[in-house]
């Protein structure tokens, strides 16, 4: 049993996404809204809630950003291929180099995505 749980807690094989998860901090905000309740009367409880959800909808932004920021690299990247336009590739490095400076929650494959793109982008430029 103690395996499956070291198992659960550090999963190797699972694919990621763009954005870390956020799972293991929302299940510790409901575990201590559990345990204010008795403390605090409920107060507690729905202050914790309120903290998992807002930060449920701030992953879920973030999520969303990141995958029309992709789209969009990858639509540019198709794009500078049919037209020859270095308009595309200059896209492609603006937004790359936004997100690795602005959004401190990519993923370590995204990560990766991001500097292919911006090395295809060096490459032709």
């Amino acid at each position: 049993m103690l395996k499956s749980i070291i198992a659960f807690l550090e999963p190797n094989n699972k694919p990621e996404g763009y954005i870390f998860s956020s799972a293991k901090l929302v299940t510790a905000l409901m575990v201590a809204g559990i345990l204010l309740y008795t403390f605090t009367g409920g107060w507690g409880t729905i202050a914790c809630l309120s903290l998992a959800i807002g930060l449920m909808i701030g992953r879920y932004l973030l999520v969303k950003q990141a995958t029309n920021d992709f789209r969009d690299m990858h639509h540019a990247k198709k794009g500078y291929a049919q037209t020859k336009n270095k308009d595309y590739l200059r896209f492609i490095q603006a937004r790359g180099q936004q997100m690795l400076r602005d959004n401190k929650a990519l993923t370590k494959s995204a990560k990766k995505e991001i500097h292919e793109l911006l090395t295809y982008t060096e490459r032709y430029l």
